[in-house]
């Protein structure tokens, strides 16, 4: 692959280049200015693995350098060749295994599996399809500058939120027997409300939330993909793996997305498995890696080697723990868009409910072994202590390029495939779902399944060709579907509101969509008017990262008061519009006199009640969930630093409370699932 002085790119190579050769010759660099306008927008939209390759590929540490030559050997391509063979097979072999008494001619086999996948299965499915291209980056980025309490981050942002969302919704949406979450609204709303919603919600679902990140996901493919086989054209690598994922997503649908999930979520485990062993080779050990550790940052290695959130750290802090999870858990669980098909293709309400437990551990388990080996890196270039947002984001690649060997190199290349072949396939299968079941359906409402099928895969191909689309214009539309879904992102509160309230209604619905945005960039153009918020924002770029999180906490605060004052000063739902979806969703909160309305009808009491403190219980449990998978983490954490005492009282407590929280969800969630009697 040759970069040009003329490249969009090269500003950024130059830059990433000597930095490293600042480092290994210890001749200090002189670091330019950055470039303005169109052309750095584009670099910053590909950094991410162009700062991998950079490290993985080998490339010459010297400021003028124009080549980036291909890996050496044949053992590094031959395992990322037979990844994507095994890819083939099992995707294909995907509806033989999951249902083998239906092929995928119907719309439930094809887009559900036939609604018999184990939870565990789903779980692991939703779990790796998370993992996207721009997580290695990223989180071992945030590993370098934090150390073991990085494991914090995740913890804040998944713990609590996947285990609300499994204890209070996942098995009322599989009893709901939907197909989408857009379908959801035609029995909150009424047919007449969700003539609107429905395909505005689908819509949206396709176009911000899964067509951008798949076109960057195929992105991140061409940029692994370049240095190895010497692709000069984003094209020719998409006719190499566009083939790879088609033939399964086509003829096997979800089934195949499944199966392949699953052997996808085993190469990201094992690749960095190896990746830690590798660290442990070179330093003698958990033990040895500490004291390499405490030798190379003296002053900051008990913030580095802490297993709790250091106070006044400037990234990763208690605070910003604590923003981290109330941003990431409110409104979790209300809507569904590509999850929902996890939900919904379930054998049972109890294993819809078992799928974000399952999702809990095997994510922690991908991240925590993705990042733990970061700290190999910190105790060879302790310099990533103190490393500014983009530089600290090439410390996966120089892990990579430094610790592994040849043969582990490429079973590495093959997990970062993994991760984001599991998004693309996932999403795109999804997206044309959505578009037949809430779009297409409703218009045409008597199309047969075997035209509707055919319709299905023709929308997926739509949906790629849009993602290809992105993948070619990546340095604006991917930025600007990242401020739609920041923007946006304020009406989460909505969700909960929707399952919990009985006045939540369409106009609220409208308040919560649209009022968001406006309110959130109302706040963006006013807030930096106020000396103390520009103050804040300007001591430095995590800084500025937190007031960007302090102002989406604000924005969701004053929509919420919008939509629940639009729901109190205007009509509910029809009566019966609510009784309907009572009987037939049972949601738990405020629903007194739409319950009145039922027992006037003479309605079977136990068809209108929830089991006592149903909600209270949910979330309860949901935490001991949370804590468990949470101390289990820190258990390993503390296992890679040689701290075996206390990875031992970590994991007994651990052990524990899984122990408590089983009890508690086959408990809680039996209640759930226990069917009243019919009137």
């Amino acid at each position: 692959m040759r970069l040009r002085r003329g490249d969009p790119v090269w500003s950024r190579v130059s830059q990433t280049l000597r930095f490293h050769a600042a480092q290994f010759s210890q001749v200090p660099a002189t670091r330019r200015g950055r470039r303005r306008g169109a052309e750095e927008r584009r670099v910053i939209a590909v950094h991410d693995w162009l700062a991998v390759l950079v490290a993985v590929g080998d490339w010459p540490l010297a400021a003028d350098a124009a080549t980036a030559p291909r890996l050496q050997g044949w053992l590094d391509p031959a395992v990322v060749l037979a990844y994507l063979a095994a890819s083939v097979f099992i995707g294909l072999k995907g509806p033989s295994w999951l249902t083998p008494r239906a092929a995928p001619e119907q719309e439930e086999d094809y887009y559900l599996a036939g609604r018999s996948v184990p939870g565990w299965l789903n779980g692991v499915s939703y779990a790796v399809t998370l993992v996207n291209a721009d997580v290695a980056p990223a989180y071992c980025g945030v590993a370098v500058v934090v150390g073991l309490p990085v494991a914090w981050f995740y913890i804040s942002r998944f713990g609590l939120a996947l285990m609300l969302a499994a204890m209070l919704f996942a098995v009322r949406w599989h009893q709901l027997g939907i197909r989408t979450g857009p379908e959801f609204f035609s029995l909150r709303f009424g047919d007449r409300s969700a003539r609107w919603v429905r395909p505005y919600t689908s819509a949206y679902s396709v176009l911000i939330g899964a067509i951008p990140w798949i076109g960057a996901g195929l992105l991140g493919i061409h940029m692994i993909f370049a240095p190895i086989l010497g692709l000069e054209s984003k094209a020719a690598t998409l006719m190499i793996i566009l083939p790879v994922m088609l033939s399964y997503v086509w003829f096997s649908g979800f089934a195949g997305v499944l199966a392949t999930d699953f052997m996808q979520t085993v190469v990201i485990l094992g690749a960095n498995f190896c990746v830690l062993i590798a660290v442990f080779v070179r330093f003698g050990g958990p033990t040895g890696l500490a004291a390499a550790i405490e030798n190379a940052l003296p002053q900051q290695a008990d913030e580095v080697l802490s297993l709790a959130p250091v106070a006044g750290h400037h990234l990763m802090g208690p605070l910003a723990v604590m923003a981290w999870l109330v941003v990431s858990t409110m409104g979790v669980g209300g809507n569904v868009a590509f999850e929902g098909q996890r939900l919904f293709s379930c054998r049972t309400p109890q294993s819809a409910a078992s799928v974000g437990v399952w999702c809990q551990v095997a994510l922690f388990g991908m991240l925590a072994l993705l990042t733990l080996p970061m700290l190999g890196v910190l105790a060879a270039h302790p310099e990533f202590y103190e490393a500014d947002p983009q530089t600290r984001e090439t410390a996966y690649g120089l892990l990579l390029s430094e610790f592994l060997p040849p043969g582990a190199l490429g079973l590495a290349l093959a997990a970062l495939l993994a991760a984001v072949m599991s998004t693309v396939a996932g999403h795109i299968n999804y997206g044309s779902q959505t578009l037949l079941n809430d779009v297409c359906r409703p218009l045409l409402p008597r199309m047969s399944q075997r035209r509707a099928l055919l319709a299905g895969r023709l929308l997926m191909l739509l949906v790629l060709a849009l993602a290809i689309v992105v993948m070619a214009f990546a340095d604006s539309l991917v930025g600007i579907a990242v401020i739609v879904v920041g923007l946006f992102g304020s009406s989460l509160t909505f969700g909960w509101g929707q399952w919990w309230w009985w006045r939540t209604n369409f106009p609220a619905w409208c308040a919560a969509t649209f009022g968001g945005p406006v309110i959130y960039a109302a706040l963006m153009y006013a807030l930096p008017f106020w000396p103390w918020w520009r103050e804040q924002a300007a001591l430095s770029p995590s800084a500025e990262q937190a007031m960007a999180m302090l102002q989406a906490a604000i924005t969701m605060a004053v929509t919420t008061g919008l939509w629940v004052a639009v729901a109190l000063a205007t009509p509910p739902e029809s009566i019966d519009t609510l009784k309907a979806f009572y009987l037939r969703a049972r949601p738990m909160g405020l629903w007194g006199p739409v319950r009145q309305a039922l027992a006037a009808e003479g309605v079977n009491f136990s068809r209108m009640t929830q089991p006592r403190n149903a909600l209270l219980i949910g979330v309860g449990t949901a935490l001991l969930g949370a804590a468990w998978t949470s101390m289990a983490t820190l258990a390993l954490s503390a296992v890679v630093v040689g701290m075996y005492g206390k990875a031992t009282w970590l994991a007994i407590g651990a052990a524990i409370v899984a122990y408590a929280f089983l009890r508690a969800f086959r408990w809680h969630v039996g209640r759930l699932v226990r069917q009243p009697e019919a009137a």
